[in-house]
């Protein structure tokens, strides 16, 4: 399986990890690396939405 966002061959891929349903008809396979990242990412904007001291330290904000 290659991921869809880095093309990246994915390493022990399971639909329950790796497969990201957008609805009954789309979904895309993402690697763990992507989704790493996509994380990181919602966790940085939910620091912004919710600041809390804990998100302050986590991010040095």
């Amino acid at each position: 399986m290659e991921c869809i966002l880095c093309k990246e061959q994915i390493q022990n891929y399971t639909s329950e990890f790796n497969q990201l349903e957008i609805n009954e008809s789309h979904s895309v396979q993402i690697c763990q690396s992507c989704v790493d990242k996509i994380v990181k990412w919602q966790q940085r904007k939910f620091a912004k939405l919710f600041p809390t001291e804990r998100a302050k330290k986590l991010f040095n904000k």
